[in-house]
Formats: C-alpha cells, sequence, structure tokens
C-alpha cells in the first residue's frame, strides 16, 4: 500500500480501529489498534528511503561523526602508543581498524543505517530473552533495506511473513489486539 493513498485520506489508521473495536470494544483497545494500524501501514515503505525507513534509522549524520570521530580516535591512541612504548604487532590490528572505521564512514548511504538498524533490532531480540518477534521484526528491517521499491515490502509475502512476526509479538507480550489491528492496518 502507497502512502499517498491510504495513508493520507488515514483509512488505514480506521481499519486498524475498527480491528481493534471487533477485538474488544473499549477506547484504549480501539486507540492502541489505530495506533498500530497506522504504524503498520507505514510498514511496506520500509524499502524506500522514505518516511518509514528515515524514521526509524539511526540519525546518518549522527553515525557518520561518531564513526570518524572513532577511527581518529584510534588513530591517535595508537600514535600516541608507538611514540611512548614503540611498535607492537597489535599497533597494526588497530590502526586497520581505525582506518576501517574512517572509510565506511565515508561511503554509508541512509540505506545502508537501515541495515544497520535492522541489525540492531536483531540484537535487541537477542538480547530481550531470546525474542522471536523482535529478530523476525530486525530481519524484515534488514530484507527491505537491500530491495528496491514496491518490491517483496509490497507483495502478499511480504504481508504474510509480517503478520508471521506480529503473531509471535502477540505471543511474547502478550497484546491481544496486536495481530488483527497490524495485519488490517
Amino acid at each position: 500500500m502507497d502512502c499517498k493513498g491510504a495513508c493520507a485520506t488515514g483509512s488505514s489508521h480506521a481499519a486498524g480501529a475498527i480491528a481493534g473495536y471487533q477485538v474488544q470494544p473499549d477506547l484504549y483497545t480501539v486507540v492502541d489498534a489505530s495506533l498500530i494500524g497506522g504504524a503498520s501501514a507505514l510498514v511496506p515503505d520500509l524499502d524506500t528511503n522514505g518516511l518509514a525507513s528515515n524514521r526509524i534509522t539511526i540519525s546518518k549524520k549522527f553515525t557518520l561523526w561518531l564513526m570518524q570521530f572513532v577511527g581518529i580516535g584510534i588513530l591517535v591512541a595508537i600514535a600516541y602508543q608507538f611514540f611512548t612504548t614503540g611498535f607492537t604487532p597489535s599497533i597494526i590490528l588497530y590502526a586497520g581498524i581505525g582506518l576501517l572505521f574512517f572509510i565506511v564512514s565515508r561511503f554509508i548511504t541512509q540505506r545502508r543505517m537501515l541495515t544497520l538498524t535492522g541489525v540492531m533490532v536483531m540484537w535487541l531480540g537477542i538480547e530481550v530473552h531470546q525474542s522471536t518477534g523482535i529478530l523476525l521484526a530486525g530481519s524484515y528491517i534488514v530484507i527491505a533495506s537491500f530491495l528496491p521499491h514496491r518490491s517483496y515490502t509490497h507483495l502478499l509475502l511480504g504481508h504474510a511473513f509480517y503478520a508471521f512476526i506480529l503473531s509471535h509479538l502477540q505471543q511474547e507480550w502478550e497484546f491481544e489486539v496486536l495481530l488483527v489491528s497490524g495485519t488490517v492496518g
């Protein structure tokens, strides 16, 4: 679903709210379902450098600055160590790591920031009690970061995978409206 269609009119948000009302007709459930449905309506557009992918990724400018700072910091520390204690084999390794940080920072794109975000979500899934749902969500983001717009994430296969992720999250978090409103949204 393209955000120029349903997102602009709010029909995807309404669909999530209606799904929530069908599950349990109380105000909190309807609000939760509306938020989940609205957020889920943006998921297919993770495969583009647009609203969805730019909202969940870490700032490219901050990451570039941080990588350059770390790279230069490592190189300065290595130079200091070289001049104070002399040459050691580890200097070459750490100098290579510092240069790698600096060089990679020059070539990173917003799309690769989305990839890194997906990897970090997967890492979070490992850290949070081996959460299969969070691991799957991270893998969905990583896959979307490598695909052209209107491909996998806009197909029924992508929708089925997203529903599979939601079903795992619903089981793990015991959040009754998650699967229905997220899938409908």
